[in-house]
């Protein structure tokens, strides 16, 4: 008797212990922290990194914590020998992955690599080294940009040397494909060819395949089933372009029509508004980035609506992040990093903060 009572003791105490540690896992309650990653345009170097790539900028300007507090910041002071990171270092360091936006197609020279992207990548790889990150190349063009190299054997047969040679030369993770958009079946299939050769040629590298879709841009079911992740646009939509409802749907459309596998689905949040007016003939030509849009109306972390413009603040990027989380999808992306601000409006911040 002594001996079955402790055994049912222990086998308790197992019990509770088990759902202790796996119990809220078990019924769903809790999500995955999403991974949170970004886009970085090339035209955002220079706001994010003051002065040259190459460096010899001044203390004040690299210091990643400026603040009356901090007696060491000295606008007189150099650069010190212990120099470690600047601001928008230790702000792209906090992200898992940043997309640098763009190399583009280009009909003549195949791929579009000017001098300064080579210089921007060289310095970008620095911070990949510094914070153990990742850095994709986003490869960007229209129909009317990629369709003359791929439609023609020798072109496309350069086109894919070269983004071979772009995972050979930088200290790159990955190759994301933002094709915006095909325009028809022909198109749909030239894409997914492509991406198949983009796809061979990545995993002969040991790099990630990802592309950019839109909800109402739907491509071929086999498509999707391509890259190791897809990045869904879920903004600019019609009217309110990007509102919780409608990032919801798209995300669920998604992954129950296509039966994607919610690891590989990567959700985008916008950092910039559009009039809401969608009967307006500026909805698709006027907008404004969300730094502009806390300059000029100040709105509240409740707020979505300013001056005639939608957008996401805190509090709907909040939810956004939690949406996420309960759906495990692997993460959030930004479009972009340098539409942010700093200070207790930042999005980002939401977004970095975010545990659940």
């Amino acid at each position: 008797m002594k001996r079955t009572f402790l055994f049912n003791r222990v086998n308790i105490f197992i019990l509770f212990f088990t759902f202790l540690c796996f119990g809220s896992t078990l019924s769903g309650e809790s999500g995955m922290i999403p991974e949170r990653k970004t886009y970085l345009p090339e035209y955002r170097m220079q706001q994010l990194f003051p002065g040259t790539v190459q460096g010899g900028m001044p203390w004040y300007d690299m210091n990643p914590f400026p603040s009356g507090k901090n007696a060491f910041v000295e606008r007189k002071r150099i650069l010190p020998v212990d120099y470690r990171e600047s601001r928008g270092e230790y702000l792209m360091g906090s992200f898992s992955e940043f997309f640098y936006f763009t190399i583009r197609f280009s009909e003549e020279d195949i791929l579009e690599i000017e001098q300064q992207d080579r210089e921007n990548l060289k310095y970008l790889s620095r911070i990949v080294s510094l914070y153990n990150r990742k850095m994709s190349l986003c490869l960007a063009g229209s129909s009317t940009e990629i369709l003359p190299l791929i439609t023609d054997e020798a072109k496309r047969r350069q086109t894919l040397e070269a983004i071979e040679c772009l995972m050979e030369e930088y200290n790159i993770s990955g190759i994301d494909l933002d094709w915006e958009f095909p325009r028809n079946d022909e198109e749909k299939q030239l894409h997914l060819d492509f991406m198949k050769d983009i796809k061979i040629i990545a995993d002969r590298n040991k790099k990630t395949l990802s592309m950019a879709v839109s909800r109402y841009r739907l491509l071929p079911a086999e498509t999707y089933k391509i890259p190791d992740s897809i990045n869904l646009m879920a903004y600019d939509f019609y009217g309110r372009h990007s509102t919780w409802e409608g990032t919801l749907e798209a995300l669920e459309f998604m992954l129950t029509r296509y039966e994607i596998p919610p690891e590989k689905i990567v959700m985008g949040l916008p950092f910039y508004g559009r009039i809401f007016d969608g009967f307006s003939p500026e909805y698709w030509n006027k907008s404004q980035s969300y730094r502009e849009i806390v300059r000029d109306f100040t709105p509240a972390p409740w707020q979505d609506e300013a001056g005639g413009f939608y957008f996401n603040g805190p509090e709907t990027i909040a939810r956004k992040m939690q949406l996420a989380s309960d759906h495990n999808i692997e993460g959030v992306f930004i479009w972009e990093i340098g539409q942010d601000l700093a200070g207790e409006s930042s999005l980002s911040r939401v977004i970095l903060d975010y545990n659940g």
